[in-house]
């Protein structure tokens, strides 16, 4: 067997994997000592398992984790246990992260709920493979004393699980009677956060809003024919209590399906009948009403989609008062839009035009690539052959093209 030394070092007891300068932990630390060789210990050993290499899709995992090694115990002297053992993992295209600790348990096995959270911590909850970097280790703990043993170095591809739609959320007027027809409105992913979203409009006096992934609200209308019932707001985010919504407060927390008691969700409510910024952070678990210094915007009568071979008349989100967005007209969407052939596109309202970068192409649409802030008259777009649906708001200038295909 593998003969391992052991190392006295410091045991630090978490990482933030956000730390640059500075770090905090909860517990003391034991006293630094210079590294120097302490034991010759024989029979430690990890042996990778197939799965270890294989990719890990957690959104297929019929287990609740999965092997990664088997582990064969040496031999400690008297009064040192083995504690602590876990993969030390950082992304691999992130070199200059800071590492985050997996814990693993003795029999080789990672919790799918850890393997997940460690992808969450670096990428939010978008389903795409990413690859970690991770190392074994363990302690060899006596008193306060901590020492290191290294077992092995790994690399990980994991996937997470399909939860939700990694594209956006939606939101509007929604209960059990009225889901078919209310209006959806997309809103913004954080550029910095894809579990942050935003949306930006001047808000009715009711403002009765609910976000939904689009995932969920296809299912809860069937692409509009069928009313949502309880069984559909599971995934829905809302208040947490009616009271708590009649405050109106700018900021606070955001509830997830029905809270007791209730049939539909409890609606957000806009602190005032103004322009607002509304965000949520699915992460964080919050919501914030950020007040427009501009309370004048323009506001245009009718929005294209031009450089097709027929400009395509974008729809205004919330006219006819079917959610809780303002009738005033300031963002527009345009469903099953069919680009044949590779486009150059732009928004368009009577002589003002939208568009992206300094020259045509700046910005390709993508899957990765789906949603960029425009200026007036930044150049055109290159929309690739496919089917979207389009948004845009004339406030912010951001638009999204939502592959369909």
């Amino acid at each position: 067997m593998k003969k391992l030394s052991l190392y006295l070092m410091i045991f630090v007891a978490s990482w933030s994997p956000t730390a640059c300068d500075e770090h905090h932990d909860d517990y003391a630390q034991p006293p630094v000592y210079s590294q120097e060789e302490l034991y010759d210990i024989d029979g430690f050993t990890a042996t990778p398992t197939a799965a270890s290499a294989a990719p890990i899709d957690l959104g297929t995992m019929s287990e609740d984790g999965v092997q990664l090694f088997t582990l064969t115990m040496g031999t400690l002297p008297k009064g040192i246990t083995f504690e602590n053992l876990r993969l030390e993992a950082w992304p691999a295209d992130k070199s200059e992260s800071v590492a985050t600790n997996v814990v693993a348990s003795e029999d080789g096995k990672v919790t799918r709920e850890a393997l997940a959270q460690l992808v969450y911590t670096f990428y939010g909850k978008k389903v795409t493979e990413r690859t970690f970097k991770a190392k074994l280790l363990g302690n060899a703990v006596k008193g306060t004393e901590s020492q290191l043993i290294t077992l092995g170095d790994f690399t990980l591809r994991i996937t997470p699980e399909y939860l939700e739609s990694p594209y956006y959320f939606v939101f509007g007027k929604v209960n059990v009677t009225t889901a078919k027809e209310a209006n959806r409105a997309i809103m913004t992913p954080d550029p910095n956060n894809d579990q942050k979203f935003s949306f930006t409009s001047m808000f009715a006096s009711s403002s009765d809003i609910l976000v939904w992934n689009e995932k969920y609200w296809n299912t809860a209308t069937n692409n509009g024919t069928k009313n949502a019932v309880a069984a559909d707001y599971d995934k829905v985010y809302g208040m947490s209590s009616q009271e708590e919504a009649n405050q109106k407060e700018a900021s606070g927390k955001i509830f997830q399906g029905l809270p007791d008691g209730t049939s539909i969700p409890v609606y957000f409510l806009a602190p005032t009948k103004e322009y607002y910024t509304f965000t949520i952070d699915l992460e964080a678990q919050t919501f914030t009403w950020t007040l427009l210094e501009n309370q004048s915007p323009t506001i245009y009568s009718s929005m294209k989609l031009a450089g097709l071979p027929t400009d395509v008349t974008m729809t205004s989100v919330g006219v006819g008062g079917k959610t809780g967005i303002s009738t005033k007209k300031h963002n527009w969407y345009a469903l099953n839009v069919n680009v044949a052939t590779d486009a150059m596109v732009s928004f368009v309202s009577g002589n003002t035009t939208w568009g992206y970068g300094d020259s045509d192409g700046s910005w390709t649409v993508d899957e990765t690539e789906w949603y960029k802030t425009c200026s007036e008259n930044g150049k055109h777009i290159k929309l690739p052959a496919g089917k979207y649906n389009v948004y845009f708001c004339d406030i912010t200038g951001t638009a999204e093209f939502m592959p369909l295909d």
